[in-house]
């Protein structure tokens, strides 16, 4: 009797362990999104402890990988975007924990494309900080990228990805503005018809593809285009800090010279 009352109440604490993890894993994808909107680094860090606690758990860990890769290198694209006096070596270190983080994810699961993406744009940005392995990185890069082409080459994200680098890498390095902002265009198109079922899975990447449009159009001093595409990304997502409280105002000081 004594081994039956066990056996019942273990059977019984599995599903509420699981969806303890689910809702950890919830609730820091939310902190995620705040964190991002916001540009604010302690809720970054707070949403990549959150995700640290579900990496033990099997059936959730490639996400939670994934995400407290994707937490570090916003903050490390938060503190580059800063040009933060002295902290080349705190970028480094945030970039270096989203490289091991997405790679743990993509060891689990091969076929993640998505990680396999975002890894790629980590070993790009690394290379910001560690020009002397340029030569390397850009081949590991090349390597990620090519491998989430070939995994999902229709998953918008990934699309969005390829086009922000094809716009930002020089030509002589294979570079092509023109070809960035098609894919930023095509990126948009595939979000337009994109329907996220699951809620733990990535769901980012609309309003950013319009706000990097945007950017692409402001640097070519396209500026009525460039308003146009802060005003859609700000439709998706009305607490985009980035576009609302940084772009917008700097648009707004070209359009002034005009």
């Amino acid at each position: 009797m004594r081994y039956a009352l066990i056996i019942a109440l273990l059977a019984f604490s599995l599903p509420v362990q699981a969806q303890t993890a689910r809702e950890l894993l919830l609730q820091g994808k939310e902190l995620l999104d705040d964190g991002t909107n916001r540009r604010d680094i302690d809720v970054l860090l707070e949403a990549r402890t959150i995700f640290e606690q579900v990496t033990n758990d099997d059936s959730l860990s490639m996400l939670a990988y994934y995400y407290a890769a994707s937490a570090s290198s916003d903050i490390a694209t938060v503190l580059t975007d800063q040009e933060a006096s002295g902290k080349r070596g705190e970028i480094r270190m945030h970039i270096n924990y989203s490289i091991e983080n997405y790679e743990a994810s993509v060891e689990i699961d091969e076929s993640f494309a998505e990680g396999w993406a975002l890894l790629s744009t980590s070993y790009a940005h690394k290379i910001s900080v560690s020009p002397l392995r340029t030569v390397g990185l850009a081949r590991k890069y090349n390597w990620a990228m090519s491998k989430a082409l070939e995994l999902d080459p229709n998953n918008p994200r990934i699309v969005l990805l390829k086009g922000i680098m094809d716009y930002n890498i020089p030509r002589i390095a294979g570079g092509n503005k023109e070809r960035g902002i098609e894919g930023l265009k095509r990126a948009i198109d595939i979000f337009s018809e994109e329907r996220v079922e699951d809620s733990l899975m990535p769901s980012w990447g609309h309003a950013h593809a319009h706000m990097r449009l945007g950017i692409a159009y402001m640097d070519q001093r396209e500026l009525e285009k460039a308003r146009s595409s802060f005003e859609q990304a700000l439709e998706i997502n009305p607490d985009f800090g980035w576009v609302k409280d940084e772009l917008i105002p700097s648009l707004e000081e070209l359009e002034s010279e005009n």
